[in-house]
């Protein structure tokens, strides 16, 4: 056998196959300890304030085109509060955000999770909350999603890393003023 045939059949030998799931996995893992990555190298080199202000900047930025991209390539069309909840849903399984319950009484949506990998990082790194970035992301994903006009009334009412049961934010739409 030519040396080229075989050196074909080893990189053939050595090919990986990965399901979706794993890359999934894979890819969930990367995103979650890149963010946290570039926090902690921040906030070492600018201290903890400006890396928060920094953080909240890249989340605001980030979730804004996410929220495009859905309008563009997933959900052309829409509807309040349907295609929110199913944003919502895809950013959940890209970030790892198992745990969750979304219930809706009225024009209130409340979003809890009790297994969250951000959250877990970050209670591991025992630096940072993550509830003012939550805040941007979810008004950061109704304006990319419906547009600059809409806005969202988000807080973050309970919190894991402080001892709560879960991570709690109450989601109400706003028109811009």
């Amino acid at each position: 056998m030519p040396v080229q045939q075989s050196l074909i059949l080893l990189e053939e030998e050595r090919k990986m196959n990965l399901s979706n799931d794993q890359l999934l996995e894979i890819a969930q893992y990367s995103v979650v300890r890149l963010d946290g990555a570039w926090f902690l190298a921040l906030a070492g080199k600018l201290g903890k304030e400006k890396a928060w202000e920094m953080d909240v900047e890249a989340w605001k930025q980030f979730s804004y085109v996410f929220g495009k991209m859905i309008r563009k390539d997933i959900i052309p069309n829409p509807v309040w509060p349907g295609s929110f909840l199913d944003t919502l849903e895809i950013l959940g399984k890209v970030f790892k955000i198992e745990g969750r319950k979304v219930m809706m009484k009225g024009d209130l949506i409340t979003v809890q999770a009790t297994d969250c990998e951000i959250q877990k990082a970050i209670a591991k790194a025992g630096i940072a909350d993550c509830g003012i970035v939550t805040v941007h992301t979810y008004q950061g994903l109704m304006r990319g999603l419906f547009g600059k006009e809409m806005d969202l009334l988000v807080r973050h009412t309970k919190n894991l890393n402080q001892g709560d049961d879960c991570c709690e934010v109450v989601i109400s739409k706003q028109p811009r003023p």
